[in-house]
């Protein structure tokens, strides 16, 4: 009889359920499922055609890791401008193969073909200007080719993602999968923000006794509390 060996899960990869990750960049879990290929011990027939394998595939894990999540949020932004999954499949298979690299969208190197590549994938599928305009278009681009997404990311000497600072003009809060998983966590104490954000709570709102329970600032308990319950929900 053959039996499954799961293989030892590798450090630094970070891994997210798909209702965290659906929150970190702000779509459904729904949207995530459809979006990325994930383990399911009962796959079922008929499902959308994902536009990548996560990398928990592997190892059987279910979830995102990180830089599926960083990823994911380029993908979610245009959808929410209106382009369609075709499209943005046809975006990373271009990227993919100008680049060299499974996550394309998120390098620094995107941004010189970002707008070449995202006209080709328009005319390659047949999306006429009527159905998408000028306006539409320019929203676009910004999210392809612009800066706006990208802060907040630190790239290696390999242009890819090893970290996220997702609060604007911030690095307090940290994403890193070298840490607790990938988890939110407090970069200097290394606390997980939902850890704060449930004592400060729990507490009756009183930031500083939770900066004195955890010896952090005060200024740390709010960057937390805001990421948890503000940038979350946005």
């Amino acid at each position: 009889m053959t039996t499954f060996e799961p293989r030892p899960f590798p450090f630094g990869i970070g891994i997210y359920s798909f209702w965290d990750a659906a929150r970190y960049i702000g779509a459904t879990s729904r949207d995530v499922r459809r979006w990325i290929r994930a383990y399911s011990p009962s796959p079922r027939a008929g499902n959308p055609i994902p536009l990548w394998d996560s990398q928990l595939l592997e190892w059987r894990r279910r979830g995102v890791g990180f830089r599926d999540l960083v990823e994911l949020r380029f993908v979610r932004a245009m959808r929410a401008e209106g382009v369609t999954l075709p499209v943005i499949r046809r975006v990373l298979q271009l990227g993919r193969e100008s680049l060299r690299t499974p996550y394309p969208i998120t390098c620094d190197r995107f941004r010189e073909i970002g707008k070449q590549i995202f006209l080709e994938a328009l005319a390659t599928e047949g999306i006429t200007h009527a159905r998408f305009d000028d306006v539409a278009r320019r929203r676009v681009l910004r999210i392809v080719a612009g800066t706006h997404l990208r802060r907040g990311i630190e790239l290696n000497a390999q242009d890819q993602a090893t970290r996220w600072f997702p609060l604007p003009r911030s690095q307090v809060v940290v994403l890193d999968p070298d840490r607790r998983a990938g988890d939110p966590i407090l970069t200097d104490s290394g606390v997980p923000t939902v850890a704060i954000a449930a004592a400060y709570k729990a507490d009756k709102e009183d930031a500083r006794f939770v900066a004195w329970q955890y010896e952090i600032t005060e200024a740390d308990v709010r960057a937390a509390v805001h990421f948890e319950t503000r940038w979350c929900s946005a």
